[in-house]
């Protein structure tokens, strides 16, 4: 038995011969290229300490590139996250490595999300069509895109199999 826990492009990509629930359901997600910056630049959060969250969205953008153009510009605030002492400020955030300080990066990536259009969304309901006695998917792409979600989609897989937990 095998549990395919890559991205669904990937998953489509490792089959020999898929068949064609397969190829509709696993090539219904699109991915999207971001970059990633970890770094302790405090400009991209907002102003009003109060208005800090976990995740903070930044609409439009310099210039009126829209954020289809662009990509989304998200800060995820590292210290309130992770329990992390606010003496060290620690960020994550998407697609705006031109805003931040130089001298404040830590660290830059690129990854790939999940797209969630219409698509990706009615072939999450189909994912158990393409289970079968020796192969289950699962992906984070099972739900919203969190580490959580990978993790449920893949008990999920091993309980198709009869594993409980």
């Amino acid at each position: 038995r095998v549990v395919v826990a890559t991205h669904p492009d990937e998953a489509l990509a490792l089959l020999a011969d898929p068949t064609p629930a397969e190829r509709d359901v696993l090539g219904a997600f699109r991915y999207a290229a971001n970059d990633v910056v970890l770094h302790r630049d405090p400009s991209l959060m907002p102003q009003a300490r109060l208005a800090r969250s976990s995740w903070n969205y930044l609409i439009g953008s310099p210039g009126g590139a829209s954020d289809q153009e662009s990509g989304p510009v998200v800060t995820y605030w590292m210290n309130r996250l992770q329990g992390i002492d606010e003496a060290t400020p620690l960020y994550v955030t998407l697609n705006a490595t031109d805003r931040i300080d130089p001298a404040s990066i830590i660290a830059e990536m690129t990854y790939s999300h999940p797209v969630y259009d219409v698509a990706a969304v009615a072939a999450q309901r189909r994912l158990p069509e393409i289970r079968t006695a020796t192969t289950a998917f699962a992906g984070a792409y099972a739900g919203w895109g969190f580490h959580e979600d990978g993790c449920r989609s893949g008990a999920e897989a091993a309980e198709h199999f009869g594993v409980t937990w």
